[in-house]
């Protein structure tokens, strides 16, 4: 499991301020990701790498994996979760294919989704610990986790693509 962010005391955590932090990524960068043309959105980084479709893609689909561990452990703590092969969800789903506003409205409607359901676990249950890929970690470093990996991929997105303002997120 790769790591994004640094474990908060998760005696510290509440669920509304990891809800908010969520909802404030997709305030942040919503509006430069709409600017973004069909034809910017395609064009990958460079040859073998993803285009701005697809890592939004892996977005969604790390979205569906994890709105689905939020919940497994809410319901049975310590339970083991597994990864997903990622490049393959991403080339069977064929994002590059898809139109952009297709992708992007699928992500945002997840990920205010995952905010939704953030905001509603009860604040013992972000000490509830469970496995995945093998690493001990608790649902709220999971949640604080899955942001972070969000917006890593939306900056180097943003570096790559070389448009729109360089001090969102």
């Amino acid at each position: 499991m790769v790591i994004y962010a640094q474990e908060s005391d998760v005696g510290l955590l509440n669920s509304a301020e990891l809800s908010e932090r969520l909802a404030a990524v997709l305030r942040d960068w919503m509006p430069w990701l709409v600017t973004l043309s069909e034809a910017e959105a395609s064009v990958p980084e460079r040859p073998g790498k993803w285009s701005a479709k697809q890592v939004i893609g892996h977005l969604v689909d790390s979205a569906v994996n994890n709105i689905g561990r939020v919940v497994r452990l809410q319901i049975e703590p310590g339970q083991s979760e597994s990864g997903y092969e990622q490049v393959e969800w991403v080339n069977l789903q064929r994002y590059a294919e898809r139109e952009w506003a297709q992708v992007l409205a699928l992500w945002f409607a997840l990920n205010e989704h995952m905010a939704w359901t953030v905001r509603h676990i009860e604040k013992s249950r972000l000490k509830s610990v469970g496995l995945i890929e093998g690493e001990s970690v608790t649902l709220g470093f999971l949640i604080e986790d899955y942001i972070a990996h969000m917006q890593h991929h939306l900056r180097l997105m943003q570096g790559w693509l070389g448009v729109g303002d360089d001090t969102v997120g």
